[in-house]
């Protein structure tokens, strides 16, 4: 059993409208005893500010609209060794900080990410939300890079190699991790458990799936790199096809839907992101 010591932790919950999720996100991190939570609210209008003010949470505001500067700005508020991102529309497991922290310096990581299960499968989106994150990321081991639905980062390395806020959609956290690797640093995925409300409606889907391909432009650009523009495409081309010969062609929609829409905002997002990044 880990020992809960998580007095050294800063966890960081991004809010925006997020009313109907955030209180069972602030309970399951209350449970955790971290040293402080800091909220970054993005101009939300749905009382989501009414039910932070109910918590002892510090609550800081981003009226940019830009996910790498909410996170940076959380991340140099932060007083904590560690920072924990943690979606408002998560929910963590009782010990899950501190096997995050334990696994981390075990390896000597600079990031760790929870596995990640789904709250609830209502909807076709959601089960196949849920098996990708099966098939695709929950193995307990070293990654390329994570997410920050249920991520714990060291806060002297996210100061020295900050998140962008010129991607303001997606692809920050990746940003970081590609950047972290290329100066050495690991991250990995933990065997501790979180749990992500996933997008229940196809309209949810087809939004979040748009801005990842904005994120991706935006990276792409940056890095100078054609396979980070094609690979949304690639990839779920290549999963649909694995879907059909394993025996899950349920999956195949949920695939190519996402590809599809995924590559389409990398078109949309590829002339707005060399204005962003001129000199790349």
């Amino acid at each position: 059993m880990v020992k809960a010591d998580n007095s050294d932790v800063s966890v960081v919950i991004l809010t925006k409208n997020s009313a109907r999720t955030i209180g069972k996100c602030l309970e399951s991190v209350l449970q955790e005893r971290p040293k402080e939570i800091l909220a970054v609210d993005r101009l939300s209008r749905d009382g989501t500010l009414d039910i932070l003010e109910d918590y002892n949470v510090g609550i800081l505001t981003d009226s940019m609209g830009s996910l790498g500067y909410s996170r940076q700005l959380a991340v140099d508020s932060a007083r904590g060794t560690y920072v924990m991102f943690v979606d408002s529309d998560a929910e963590l497991c009782k010990g899950c900080i501190s096997t995050l922290r334990y696994e981390l310096i075990r390896n000597n990581w600079a990031g760790i990410h929870a596995m990640l299960l789904s709250t609830d499968n209502l909807s076709y989106w959601q089960k196949s939300e849920n098996e990708k994150f099966s098939l695709t990321f929950n193995r307990p081991g070293p990654s390329k890079s994570i997410g920050t639905i249920a991520a714990l980062f060291r806060r002297d390395l996210l100061v020295k190699y900050p998140f962008d806020a010129n991607l303001a959609e997606a692809a920050e956290d990746i940003d970081v991790c590609l950047r972290l690797r290329k100066c050495g640093y690991a991250v990995g995925i933990s065997s501790a458990i979180a749990y992500h409300h996933h997008r229940q409606e196809l309209s949810a889907f087809i939004r979040q799936r748009f801005n990842y391909g904005l994120g991706d432009a935006k990276l792409g650009v940056k890095h100078r790199s054609t396979e980070m523009l094609i690979n949304p495409l690639r990839s779920g081309v290549f999963y649909a096809i694995y879907s059909l010969v394993t025996n899950r062609a349920r999956l195949i929609p949920f695939w190519l839907t996402g590809a599809i829409v995924q590559f389409a905002g990398v078109i949309v997002g590829v002339s707005r992101a060399r204005s962003r990044f001129p000199s790349t």
